[in-house]
């Protein structure tokens, strides 16, 4: 009897060594198994490309998850490579975007995948590119460096009116691209519009950044400064 108490526990110190061994292969597996998206790789505009200004298209390859959802992606467009000076940040589910940006100006752009999990790959590499510079004697538009709110103003209610002015020289028409969010650099949240101004959503205790893009029709364009109101 006795040599059978020995033999049970014998077999049951066996068990649990070997469960403890199968569970420390899967804590390893698990931590040596990545979560976060794969890194985009990006395709156009390449590295040292002299491009258009006008309705620019961005282009880079699809990122993959473990977890087979479908991904989004921040792109991000700034005039240092060190995205001190950021002019676009801009979440997609695609892997194609357009920007209007400056004539004659170097831009550096990078991009990151993420999932609905807040997991985030790393930014891809950086590149950069120069957009074409003046081919004639068409003026950029004018933005003026006042605006409704002023920057840094309080403002109370639900709503609020972005009001804004800018003039062209050349008595060109000209179109607007209004950027707003709580994110700064903003969002894009209306193009193309021909009035200068817009009413936005707001919340209490907040603050939010906007800022204007004007267009005339000889592909002209002029980014304007941040601008920031708080509400109370």
């Amino acid at each position: 009897m006795k040599y059978i108490y020995v033999f049970i526990l014998s077999t049951l110190l066996l068990f649990s060594c070997s469960v403890e061994e199968d569970e420390s292969i899967l804590v390893e597996s698990l931590r040596d198994l990545r979560l976060e998206p794969t890194i985009p790789s990006l395709i156009y505009p390449t590295n040292n490309l002299v491009c258009t200004n006008f309705n620019l298209e961005f282009d880079w390859n699809r990122s993959t998850s473990i977890y087979k959802k479908p991904l989004d992606y921040v792109i991000e467009i700034a005039t240092d490579r060190g995205f001190e000076n950021l002019l676009f940040t801009t979440t997609t589910a695609e892997t194609v975007i357009n920007f209007t940006l400056e004539k004659g100006t170097y831009y550096f752009w990078r991009v990151k995948a993420k999932d609905n999990k807040g997991n985030e790959s790393l930014y891809s590499s950086i590149q950069t590119f120069i957009t074409e510079p003046e081919g004639n004697t068409n003026i950029l538009p004018a933005i003026s460096s006042s605006s409704t709110p002023a920057t840094g103003a309080i403002v109370t209610g639900n709503t609020t009116t972005l009001s804004w002015s800018a003039n062209d020289h050349d008595a060109d028409a000209l179109v607007y691209d209004v950027y707003f969010g709580e994110s700064n650099p903003p969002q894009l949240v209306a193009e193309n519009i021909e009035v200068t101004t817009l009413d936005v959503q707001t919340e209490a205790n907040k603050t939010y950044y906007w800022r204007i893009v004007a267009k005339d029709d000889k592909q002209g364009v002029a980014i304007g400064r941040v601008w920031n109101f708080s509400t109370q």
